[in-house]
């Protein structure tokens, strides 16, 4: 499933496919779309709240891998299920407030989906 948001100083779309039961979500977005990163996360089974294994492998350009990480770590939490997620939202020196918006819409669509996957 595809999921599109237009904002005031960029773009951003989430594709989030099954694989068996398993999660894969390719995350693109900002002024430069690319693969910048990829976080592979794994709820811990039997913690409450639930926790997450996750590992982050990032391009030396890449400072940012926090909202593939992110992306993946909730939809782990979230469904239980082992999440990739690859990709990376790239805005040149975003503001304080600009991020804000940018994990908004995030959540956004990761709720957008989750109504659909219920």
């Amino acid at each position: 499933m595809k999921l599109h948001r237009v904002l005031l100083f960029t773009t951003m779309q989430m594709d989030i496919t099954p694989v068996g039961d398993d999660l894969h979500v390719l995350l693109i977005g900002g002024d430069k779309p690319g693969i910048g990163c990829t976080s592979f996360s794994t709820p811990v089974p039997d913690t409450d709240p639930v926790r997450c294994n996750t590992t982050c492998i990032r391009s030396a350009d890449n400072a940012d891998s926090l909202f593939c990480t992110y992306v993946a770590e909730e939809l782990a939490k979230r469904t239980g299920k082992r999440t990739l997620c690859t990709g990376g939202i790239f805005v040149d020196n975003p503001s304080e407030h600009e991020l804000e918006k940018l994990y908004e819409n995030v959540d956004d669509m990761i709720h957008d989906w989750m109504i659909f996957y219920d």
